[in-house]
């Protein structure tokens, strides 16, 4: 605010206007003000008034409005102040300054009472936010019927401004307060504005706050009695004044969720909310939190003796900490409870069940005995309909964390915009490609683009044979590379497994390259070398029958095998064998690629090599369908045959618009460091486990790729497969989500999305360590 703006009156020309104006005589006290001048006027008969001289932005159109709102809400017997009238008979009289500007002047009635902020944050309670739910809720009935056209203007602190006033004024803000405020900005543009278009609109008063709210008792506070300064008045989403008034009373409350229902149940009563505003609010109150942080950062840098400017900035960044290790699925379920509204669950579970059995294909698995229906996901965690929360430990799809809001925001918008082929030019596809092209070594140069792991691998395949001239295959034991037929004849997983058929005639086997069960123990760099000369024998019997060798695929970390971390060395020797006969080397990197490893972008960058394709899919799109195929340009140039190679989908707009927003998210939040700190430090303590509790046989990974195998004797290595079934089911009934792997399911399976934090591996620690000190 300019200070020219701003009137600075003397108290001996204040009085002499009162008295002249108004016929009040008295003494006068200053109040706090964000940019007029307030007084406390004290009559000589004792009275009390509130004397305010506004600032020159705010017009007569405006004053007006307020005075108006203050005599609608008076009339309907809603505790607020109204306006005096002058001598005159105006409620808005000019006071004029030495330099001769006008100022609008108004004189209100007091309300008794203390402030809602003289209430220390612990003396807070059930009945105290229930009574503001219920004023809140009984003056926004009263306003909806108030009309005002001061009411429509822009204003910086309107809530439907609040994203775009935000995003203007962050740089004024520290880097850790950017960091928070930018989270809730994601959420609010990817969740909270596509609502925005639904919501009841009407005046609000817009501030209520807890310099704003009146209470009879700060010692013991009960009842909201009252509420003034209307200075914030603007026609707006009503369902902005509840989310303003608990912002504020959430401030400093220990557990912010009680708070929240209490008032939100009593407000639902006077006036009740709607499903969308349920949905939306969340957000709201945290867009709120963020306004005041960032409209304080900006006025301050103006006017850095201005301390009143910082009054809410310290307990309004704790609570946005708060706020984000919240769920917002989940406060709103909780929510609707506290107001009795039982949550639309849509079909029931076991319908959907028979559904899936009669018209999906009984082939169609479901995890867990009794199956979990999920209904929404954020960061690391999972929500069922009715709003519980489940760990997810196993999502390596959503690989930066589920419905991560800048990556839903980039879909969105360019949903909005354009989705098409690949057959028009657009910048999103080479600027995807040039992004994802720049993260591998300089001779995979190549990029195509397809919709899943599997459609990737099946492309993989038609290049290595139209470069080679051979369609012979090497594939390690266990594996799994998709489910087209190509895919499924590459896997051994699922052609040597129930309903399988076994190896084609052109599809060869070598042996997993196991340190712990397999027939060579131990990582080390001789192990690798053991393994790898069995590739060599494989390529031996090959020319033996006079065939050639096409292409060897392995993923870079064995997933469906049993979270196998290959020995040292091993691919940097099979790589060789496999080029010395004129083979092609595939990098299945569709699990484990983009940051896992923590160590390297790419997990096969932990063996020394460089593959000449890889193919990538899952993590891609956070669970977008999106996958692709990186090669040289040699065996690019020898895919051209004459048949044009074209993929509907693959390559679209809206894919490659998400694909980069999840290498921006993975750079910018230092997920792949992450991964590599909180992998070690999960790791670090399952390995402690190990050292007490003898059915944990073998604890590996790298990373967020975590195994642990688990064995009745750890000298026999028996599988305790049982058990480990039972341990899921265990673990799920304490809300947390996690599989088996590897051909006896003894494994425990850890590949959650790279947003996992060390609170959430010691969530699990200790309901792992549970289960086994009670497993005999």
């Amino acid at each position: 605010m300019s200070q020219s703006l701003t009137p600075s009156f003397g108290k001996a020309a204040i009085l002499d206007h009162l008295s002249h104006h108004y016929d009040l005589k008295g003494t006068l006290k200053g109040l706090a003000s964000y940019s007029d001048q307030n007084f406390l006027l004290k009559t000589d008969t004792d009275n009390k008034f509130i004397v305010k001289i506004a600032n020159k932005q705010e017009s007569f159109h405006e004053l007006d409005m307020q005075n108006a709102a203050m005599a609608h809400l008076t009339k309907a017997k809603i505790a607020v102040p109204h306006t005096l009238k002058s001598r005159e008979g105006s409620e808005i009289s000019f006071i004029i300054d030495g330099e001769g500007t006008h100022f609008h002047f108004r004189v209100l009635s007091f309300l008794e009472g203390q402030f809602y902020a003289e209430a220390k944050p612990e003396t807070h309670n059930a009945e105290l936010w229930a009574s503001l739910g219920t004023f809140l809720g009984a003056m926004d009935n009263t306003l909806k019927n108030f009309k005002h056209t001061g009411a429509y203007r822009f204003f910086d602190w309107d809530l439907a401004h609040g994203h775009g006033i935000c995003q203007s004024k962050k740089a004024d803000l520290s880097e850790e307060h950017k960091g928070v405020v930018e989270h809730f900005l994601s959420y609010y543009h990817s969740h909270i504005m596509p609502q925005l278009a639904g919501l009841e609109t009407s005046v609000i008063h817009n501030d209520a706050n807890d310099y704003n709210i009146l209470i009879g008792n700060a010692n013991e506070p009960k009842t909201v009695t009252g509420l003034i300064d209307f200075g914030d008045m603007v026609h707006s989403h009503t369902i902005n004044e509840l989310a303003i008034a608990c912002a504020y009373a959430l401030l400093d409350q220990v557990d912010p969720v009680e708070t929240l229902k209490a008032i939100v149940s009593a407000y639902h009563q006077a006036r009740p909310l709607s499903g969308a505003e349920f949905e939306v609010l969340y957000g709201l109150i945290a867009l709120r939190l963020c306004t005041t942080l960032c409209n304080a950062a900006t006025e301050y840098k103006k006017h850095p003796d201005n301390e009143y400017l910082l009054v809410s900035v310290r307990p309004a960044f704790d609570l946005l900490k708060k706020l984000k290790r919240m769920a917002p699925f989940a406060i709103e379920c909780q929510l609707k409870k506290a107001c009795g509204i039982e949550p639309d669950n849509g079909h029931a579970k076991n319908d959907i069940q028979n559904f899936r059995q009669q018209h999906l294909g009984k082939t169609l698995s479901l995890s867990f005995k009794e199956p979990l229906k999920i209904v929404r996901g954020l960061g690391p965690y999972l929500y069922d309909e009715n709003g519980t929360e489940y760990l997810d430990m196993v999502n390596n799809v959503c690989h930066v964390g589920h419905c991560h809001p800048k990556v839903v925001a980039a879909g969105q918008a360019q949903m909005a915009k354009l989705n098409t082929n690949t057959r028009f030019l657009h910048d999103n596809l080479v600027e995807y490609a040039e992004k994802l092209l720049s993260t591998m070594p300089e001779k995979l140069s190549v990029c195509m683009f397809v919709n899943s792991g599997s459609e990737a691998n099946e492309l993989a395949f038609r290049l290595a044979r139209n470069f080679t001239g051979s369609r012979e295959l090497l594939t390690v034991e266990g594996a799994y590379h998709g489910n087209t037929n190509a895919c499924i004849e590459a896997s051994p997983y699922k052609f040597d497994g129930p309903g399988g058929e076994g190896a084609p005639d052109y599809v060869h086997k070598v042996i997993l390259p196991d340190p712990y069960r397999g027939t060579y123990a131990g990582t080390t760099k001789e192990t690798g070398k053991e393994y790898a000369a069995d590739v060599k024998r494989a390529i031996l019997e090959l020319e033996s029958t006079g065939k050639k060798l096409g292409a060897f695929i392995c993923e870079s970390l064995q997933g469906v095998a049993g979270q196998i971390i290959m020995p040292e060395g091993y691919l940097k020797h099979v790589y060789k064998h496999v080029r010395s006969v004129g083979g092609v080397c595939i990098a299945d990197e569709v699990q484990v690629g983009f940051g896992r490893v923590g160590t390297h972008m790419w997990a096969f960058e932990t063996q020394g090599v460089v593959p000449d394709i890889v193919t990538l899919g899952k993590p891609i799109g956070n669970g977008h369908p999106l996958a692709a195929v990186i090669t040289t340009q040699e065996i690019a140039d020898a895919f051209v045959t004459g048949m044009e190679y074209f993929n509907t989908f693959g390559g679209n707009p809206v894919s490659c618009a998400i694909g980069m927003a999840v290498l921006d998210v993975i750079k910018d939040e230092g997920l792949r460091e992450n991964a590599l700190e909180v992998g070690a430090y999960f790791k670090g303590k399952l390995q402690a486990l190990q050292q007490d509790f003898e059915i944990l046989g073998d604890v590996r990974g790298l990373g967020l790729f975590l195994g642990v195998e688990m064995v009745r004797n750890r000298d026999t290595k028996e599988p305790a497969t049982e058990e480990t079934a039972e341990l899921i089911e265990y673990l799920k009934e304490r809300h947390i989500i996690l599989s088996t792997e590897g051909p006896f399911h003894n494994i425990l399976k850890i590949k959650p999305p790279i947003v996992f934090s060390t609170e959430d591996a010691d969530r699990f620690l200790r309901h792992f360590e549970n289960w086994l000190q009670s497993t005999p």
